[in-house]
């Protein structure tokens, strides 16, 4: 057996660990401040991952990193300010995305990889390099759903992302933004720019958790029963990759940038560590606020940077970024066992409730997780783990909870494959 996950905090064994472009890759852009910039991330980033990759060693584990072509350029995709390359998905000019957000594309249920979406070819080179045959490709598509269909999910999605602050779903294509703060300005610009059919979530490997007979599904607004795993389901809903919002520690504690009742059926009368935007208060609001025009709350990096720089980014490396101001990374962190955690930064809350709950933080440097719009869990993806599937809700048992308000809740609680149930919060 090579693929083997039960829970998060499971003994980690084998991992794959992502990889940057280094800095020669960039080193054709002609315009310094862009290079020295561009040059700059891709050092830093390498650096910390060599640094997380020695981590990941000195505990034990056998890790995995996606095989680059060392003398690729970015003058293969851009020339003299001509796009080469043309994403086939989005049908966007752009550099294309380079493999370390692993986690993304897919994950290991029991003792197979399920593979979710496609993603850097050099991810699935080392995976089947790895193991080929236990794995499987779960066909996620919206050819089933009608025009009236996703306009309600459309909405669905839209009461899910918004606060008290945004504007009603009827009026967001029309309200005037100038009434809103300038964060609110940013989010609500950002939706506008999706189409319908782009704001449906498709199930992806970052949106399902595995806790022991437990899958947490971020989304309600998939068909469960088109999963094909023996589990208990129980839906939250993040508004985006479940890891950015919650990340559990160890049986009876999780932390969340969310509030914690949401978590009440989801997880029962489990330790919550509650960090409300902790990073909103940091100087990477107050510079995402002063280049919110420029660059949309999508991707940030310290220090000075110019017009020219926004704009490359934003024209060409639109793949290498995503919505930054959407996700807090203090909680996107990796458990290596039921005592040690890897963490980007930390704080003294934090510091306090792994103490409680006798965990030891390992602090792990990305410096530029808002650039990449990722953190550690992201750029990780676990193949084995060891340990046994336990029903650590065993209260749950057949239960079912449901919003009887919502038609697409109404729809995953068919229960055609024979699930013990499913919980909504």
């Amino acid at each position: 057996m090579k693929y083997k996950y039960h829970a998060p905090w499971d003994k980690l064994k084998t991992v794959v660990l992502g990889t940057f472009y280094d800095a020669d890759f960039f080193s054709s852009v002609k315009n310094d401040t862009i290079r020295s910039g561009l040059s700059k991330i891709a050092e830093e980033t390498n650096e910390d991952l060599a640094n997380f990759e020695q981590v990941l060693k000195d505990f034990g584990c056998h890790v995995i990193r996606p095989k680059l072509n060392p003398d690729d350029r970015i003058e293969r995709y851009i020339d003299d300010g001509k796009v080469n390359y043309i994403n086939a998905f989005h049908r966007i000019r752009t550099v294309p995305r380079p493999p370390l957000q692993v986690r993304d594309c897919s994950l290991v249920v029991d003792d197979k990889l399920y593979i979710t979406h496609g993603d850097h070819t050099a991810i699935f080179e080392c995976l089947d390099d790895y193991n080929k045959e236990d794995q499987v490709v779960l066909d996620f598509d919206l050819e089933s759903l009608s025009d009236k269909e996703k306009e309600k999910l459309h909405e669905t999605y839209y009461k899910v992302r918004k606060t008290n602050s945004w504007p009603s779903f009827d009026k967001i294509y029309d309200a005037d933004l100038s009434e809103f703060d300038s964060m609110t300005q940013m989010e609500v610009e950002y939706f506008r720019k999706y189409s319908k059919e782009s704001m449906v979530h498709l199930l992806k490997a970052p949106c399902m958790t595995l806790i022991g007979k437990d899958m947490i599904v971020e989304s309600a607004l998939f068909d469960l029963n088109r999963l094909p795993f023996d589990l208990r389901y129980n839906v939250v809903m993040e508004g985006g990759h479940s890891d950015g919002c919650f990340s559990p520690v160890v049986p009876g504690a999780i932390m969340t940038v969310r509030s914690p009742i949401l978590y009440s059926k989801t997880f029962p009368n489990w330790d919550v560590l509650h960090l409300p935007g902790h990073a909103k208060t940091s100087q990477f609001t107050k510079d995402i606020h002063r280049w919110k025009k420029k660059i949309g709350g999508r991707w940030y990096v310290d220090g000075n940077i110019n017009d020219e720089f926004v704009d490359f980014t934003n024209t060409y490396l639109s793949e290498l970024t995503g919505f930054t101001i959407e996700t807090i990374f203090d909680v996107n962190a990796l458990m290596l066992d039921r005592h040690h955690i890897c963490v980007s930064n930390l704080i003294p809350e934090a510091e306090r409730f792994f103490k409680k709950h006798g965990v030891e933080p390992i602090v792990v440097p990305f410096r530029h997780r808002h650039f990449h719009d990722g953190g550690l869990h992201c750029v990780t993806l676990d193949l084995y783990r060891e340990g046994y599937k336990v029903d650590y809700f065993p209260e749950k048992d057949d239960i079912m909870m449901l919003d009887s308000s919502s038609r697409f809740a109404k729809m995953i609680g068919k229960d055609r494959t024979g699930q013990r149930g499913f919980s909504w919060n």
